[in-house]
C-alpha cells in the first residue's frame, strides 16, 4: 500500500544526505585562500573592490548578491566563470592553481570555512561540487 508521509520523509531525508554530501566536498585550505586574496588584490580588487562588495566596475563577489546568483551551481560553474570571463582585459590567462586559489578566497569571504583540504583544481571534477546557497 502507497504511503505518501513516508514517501515525503524519505524524499527529505534523501535531500539532507545530498546536501550534506555535497557541502562535505567543499573544501578549500588556508593556503590556498590566502594565494587567492594575494591574486584578488592583484588583479581582480580594482573592478570589485577591496571588500568583494564594493567596486565600481564589477558585481559583488560575496554576500546575498552573490549567492543568490550562484545559488544551485556547481564549484566547477564558478571557477569556469573566473576561468573563461576574469580578468576582462586578459581571459583564460589564470592557471588552473590561481584560479582554484581566486575560488577558494571567494568562498573564504562568503563564510565558508577552511579545512584541510585543498578544493580541486580539476573544473571538471568540480562540477559535482555544489555551492550551499
Amino acid at each position: 500500500m502507497f504511503n505518501p508521509s513516508l514517501v515525503s520523509r524519505s524524499t527529505l531525508l534523501l535531500a539532507l544526505f545530498t546536501s550534506t554530501a555535497f557541502a562535505e566536498d567543499l573544501t578549500f585550505d588556508q593556503a590556498q585562500a590566502d594565494a587567492g586574496k594575494a591574486l584578488y588584490k592583484e588583479t581582480c580588487q580594482i573592478c570589485h573592490g577591496s571588500s568583494l562588495a564594493n567596486g565600481q566596475f564589477g558585481t559583488p563577489l560575496r554576500g546575498k548578491f552573490f549567492q543568490d546568483k550562484w545559488k544551485g551551481k556547481s564549484v566547477g560553474e564558478l571557477a569556469t566563470f573566473v576561468f573563461e570571463k576574469m580578468p576582462p582585459d586578459k581571459v583564460m590567462s589564470l592557471s588552473p592553481e590561481q584560479t582554484t586559489a581566486a575560488v577558494a578566497y571567494i568562498l573564504s569571504r562568503n563564510e565558508l570555512a577552511v579545512s584541510a583540504t585543498t578544493l580541486n583544481t580539476d573544473r571538471t571534477a568540480l562540477n559535482s561540487v555544489m555551492l550551499p546557497w
